[in-house]
């Protein structure tokens, strides 16, 4: 295992001060500012011999992020020190510090040297910390008569001008829903919102133990809950149950006398993918809102403006993220493959009409260097590089950069590649699209078509592979034949991708298309079920003969490591029962491996 340590840390300064104590126990340090990146630096570099991380990150949540580290083979050395600001989550952690694997568990208000002693424990697997909650009663009456001070609980109806400041908080950040909220004493009470349901909006809050507001304000922090629905502290809450919560991002409202007010947040329905700059920009508005309402002011509506008694200068509240985002999901709706490219040449986000035209998994266009995706459609084409020559994106203050492509594979076409640039407040993002010129008016019927043949190695897709598998599986009960599949994970394409390039694990993935094909005769056939899994179906073929067909695949040399498991269809079984199955014994060999 490689002598390192992660730090899993949204705040730049307390990750440096959290990566200094890592370092002075003689461990290289690398830090992730949200739970996606520290999962693409295990990937790189393998599971680190000590994280330190909070439970509240953006993108993918402290939570997910160590089940998906225990997941790995390799984690089994992985010292885990969780530091965080919110009690119940730290509580719940320490509920679950043994399935987890969690060595230390601290307060954020732990002290320097109670930090040092849990690093220093963790990595001697002992443990450090408590699942106790930190509640100070003083500090709450305090809280609760500033608020009284303010007079900030009014009948009637919300303010105007407050109810306009979180309509464009929802729309800046993409979500139906934002809130102004006050944390009372038994109940969260909601000064502004919208996009709430009718019967939360006529009461105008909700009972203090169903609130998420309710954590801003005991950890002083900003929460971010990526998916509520999954989570093992919110998951069961009345709002994720009714559908009303799915994700959650909320910063606290801080006074000038350090008494928290309550929080401004944005919930959605579906998973947030808000990331650290975003969070930024939320706890940048928080603070001028909490100004204004110390003062009696009321901020002006939108959330570029300037608040009375801020800096004289205006910044800008929403940075480069926050604004992409706004796009983000106009995007994933459009029938036309789409990317929009951040500045700095920076792939933003893909819909999934571009990733079914390209044959590439949409969460692999995502991490995608630029220059690699256009090296990857050149490939598509006869001429690799004179087509890698065309390919880029628009000047800036261009009208746009509109190229025609003609692809071979996985069949003859012509595609339209169009770029426009835009402006947003980093600098210049571009739109770039890629239209088939085939599609025409008719474009869901094509689409449907392309969508039958996987791209890269012209295998049927997963669709096709599920109508064929049904109709096969009820003709051989017809004729008395047994009927068997294998399914084959080619376990190191992620380690291929690392360390020789995408273009050698695309080749790899080709070559086990060509050799499943070869095993598997008409009527039988191959799909690509996944990315790095193939189905295949063997009509005909009982246990012994579908054993046969498993060791010809896995004896091929050259081949990459594949784990590839056989089940033969039982009596009546349904197809789906027998697919279960197959993925329940492959997930079992992949474990034993």
């Amino acid at each position: 295992m490689p002598r390192y340590a992660l730090v899993a840390e949204p705040d730049r300064q307390r990750a440096a001060g959290l990566l200094a104590l890592a370092q002075q126990e003689g461990l290289e340090g690398v830090v992730a500012r949200d739970g996606a990146e520290a999962q693409e630096l295990v990937r790189q570099r393998g599971a680190p011999t000590l994280l330190v991380m909070d439970l509240a990150l953006p993108r993918v949540d402290g939570f997910a992020l160590l089940a998906w580290l225990r997941g790995r083979p390799d984690s089994s050395g992985t010292a885990v020190m969780v530091v965080t600001a919110f009690d119940e989550l730290r509580v719940r952690a320490w509920q679950l510090k043994d399935a987890l694997g969690i060595h230390a568990l601290l307060s954020r208000r732990a002290g320097p040297e109670a930090m040092r002693d849990g690093v220093r424990r963790a990595l001697a697997g002992q443990l450090a910390g408590n699942g106790q909650l930190d509640f100070n009663a003083d500090e709450e009456k305090r809280r609760l008569a500033r608020i009284d001070e303010l007079k900030l609980v009014e009948p009637g109806v919300p303010d105007s001008e407050l109810q306009g400041l979180v309509a464009e908080v929802a729309q800046a950040f993409g979500v139906p829903v934002a809130l102004l909220t006050l944390v009372l004493g038994d109940r969260q009470w909601f000064k502004a919102h919208v996009g709430l349901p009718t019967a939360l909006a006529r009461d105008r809050g909700t009972p203090r133990d169903w609130a998420f507001c309710h954590h801003v304000v005991q950890g002083r922090e900003a929460l971010v809950v990526p998916d509520a629905t999954r989570h093992p502290v919110f998951r069961d809450n009345p709002l994720v149950r009714d559908g009303i919560v799915g994700s959650y991002a909320g910063a606290p409202l801080i006074t000038s006398t350090g008494d928290v007010l309550g929080s401004l947040c944005v919930i959605d329905t579906r998973p947030l993918m808000l990331g650290p700059e975003d969070l930024a920009a939320l706890r940048e508005l928080a603070s001028r809102v909490a100004e204004s309402l110390e003062h009696g002011k009321v901020p002006p509506g939108r959330p570029r403006a300037s608040v009375p008694g801020s800096r004289a200068a205006a910044e800008p509240v929403l940075n480069e993220a926050a604004s992409l985002a706004l796009v983000r999901e106009a995007v994933s709706a459009l029938e036309v493959p789409v990317l929009v490219v951040a500045p700095g040449r920076k792939p933003f986000a893909a819909n999934t009409a571009l990733a079914e035209l390209l044959g590439l998994p949409e969460d692999r266009l995502a991490t995608m260097a630029f220059d690699s995706l256009c090296q990857y459609i050149a490939s598509l084409t006869a001429d690799p590089g004179g087509t890698l020559r065309q390919l880029d994106l628009a000047a800036e203050g261009s009208r746009g950069l509109h190229l025609t492509l003609s692809l071979e594979r996985p069949r003859p076409r012509e595609v339209r590649w169009v770029a426009r640039p835009f402006v947003v407040p980093g600098g210049i993002a571009q739109l770039l699209s890629l239209v088939d010129l085939g599609i025409g008016a008719d474009l869901k019927g094509r689409r449907e078509q392309l969508l039958r043949q996987d791209a890269l190695t012209g295998l049927d897709t997963r669709r096709v592979g599920e109508e064929r598998l049904a109709k096969e599986i009820g003709r051989c009960r017809r004729e008395g034949l047994p009927m068997s599949l294998l399914l084959v994970d080619l376990v190191e394409l992620g380690a291929v991708n690392r360390t020789r390039g995408f273009d050698a694990g695309d080749a790899a993935l080709r070559e086990l298309a060509r050799r499943s094909e070869g095993l598997c005769p008409p009527p039988g056939f191959a799909v690509r079920w996944t990315g790095d899994r193939f189905l295949l179906a063997l009509p005909g073929a009982d246990a012994v003969g579908a054993e046969a067909v498993r060791q010809q695949l896995l004896d091929a040399p050259g081949q990459p490591a594949c784990v590839a498991i056989a089940v033969t269809v039982q009596g009546e079984e349904d197809p789906h029962g027998t697919l279960a199955r197959a993925h329940a014994a492959l997930a079992r060999a992949k474990a034993e491996r």
